[in-house]
């Protein structure tokens, strides 16, 4: 069998070698096991190469809808959309499997809400299958977006083969040049206003003690350049934070920053699925989360703290108490529930539902 992956737009690729989200790459490698092939869908998406490629390929699998039909206006925009709803409603015709993978609710920049949402109920109305990472995001399927048929959880896998993780707590520090002695708290990922990075240095400078540092493992986004420059400013402020940046970090570099750190911290301020939780559970590191989204699935108080996104200390408050966890046994409790996320179990459930026998 064979199936079309719509997937990053730009640096998108189906191997771990693309410089992108491994997501796909680590499920595409998964899935040859059951005689699927994955290869990149065009978002062109016309007539004509739905025609055209539907005696080879079976499946339609798509992610990020805004894809589509995103433009830099609402005119063009709305086009987009409204010729992405006939392809689309077209391929169905033809007898294209179409599956939607819900990794978030909304995109994360939203310039025209309203067709984001009649793109979320167009994908919900015509895919045969919808999957969601939680319960708590099937549930969203359900009341949000109308989706009560074929609605099937099945878990973001790990990221334990992605990353090499060979480097010792010690020369990881060395090469940050962090103190042997110091408590490290590790944020990492993209700059993004969601991200809540700067509430994390808020929060540190307050109430971390003397031998605390932070550790920010970031990417600059080209749709937060005035953030990036608030988030530089705050940093500036407080020497015990340490900023490292880049385009892209080689998969290689991971291990670096996440054995140089006690505990990773994610503070969103919204988030369904995080992938970078699961990449620090890989690391077998304690986390420190907001109990949103599909996080309280993922990790519960053996692996690390969730604290109260509403509370306006709860972040403060998570700080401090993470000193006094039992960090080893974390890290291993972290380590074991990456492992229950294993892509041969996660592909054998999705082959399933591509192949319409209704597993998931």
């Amino acid at each position: 069998m064979r199936a079309f992956f719509f997937w990053e737009a730009k640096a998108g690729g189906l191997t771990l070698s693309h410089k992108c989200n491994p997501y796909a790459g680590l499920l595409a490698r998964a899935l040859e096991k059951w005689g699927i092939s994955l290869e990149l869908g065009d978002y062109a998406f016309g007539r004509n190469w739905l025609e055209a490629n539907r005696k080879d390929y079976d499946v339609l699998h798509l992610n990020w809808p805004h894809h589509f039909y995103r433009r830099d206006d609402l005119e063009t925009t709305v086009k987009a959309y409204a010729q992405f709803a006939e392809n689309l409603t077209f391929a169905r015709s033809l007898g294209y499997r179409i599956v939607w993978t819900m990794h978030n609710l909304y995109p994360h920049e939203r310039p025209f809400p309203e067709v984001d949402r009649m793109g979320r109920l167009l994908v919900c109305r015509l895919a045969h299958v919808v999957i969601a990472h939680c319960n708590y995001a099937a549930d969203l399927a359900r009341r949000l977006f109308f989706r009560t048929e074929e609605l099937h959880v099945i878990p973001h896998g790990n990221f334990i083969d992605v990353f090499p993780n060979e480097i010792s707590r010690q020369d990881a520090r060395k090469r940050l040049d962090i103190p042997e002695e110091a408590f490290v708290y590790l944020y990492f990922g993209n700059a993004r206003v969601y991200k809540g990075i700067e509430t994390l240095i808020q929060v540190f400078g307050a109430a971390a003690a003397a031998d605390a540092r932070l550790v920010l493992m970031m990417r600059p986004s080209a749709a937060s350049v005035g953030y990036w420059d608030d988030l530089m400013a705050l940093a500036d402020r407080d020497e015990r934070v340490r900023v490292f940046t880049s385009s892209f970090f080689p998969n290689e570099d991971f291990q670096v920053y996440l054995n140089a750190a006690d505990v990773a911290v994610l503070p969103f301020s919204e988030v369904l699925t995080s992938g970078s939780a699961i990449a620090a559970l890989s690391f077998g590191k304690p986390v420190v989360l907001p109990g949103l989204g599909c996080l309280p699935e993922l990790i519960d108080e053996t692996m690390g703290i969730l604290y109260d996104a509403e509370d306006a200390r709860g972040l403060e408050q998570a700080l401090v108490e993470v000193r006094k966890r039992d960090l080893k046994a974390a890290g291993r409790a972290a380590l074991e529930r990456a492992r229950s996320l294993d892509w041969d179990d996660i592909a054998s459930r999705v082959a399933a539902l591509y192949r319409g026998e209704g597993k998931g």
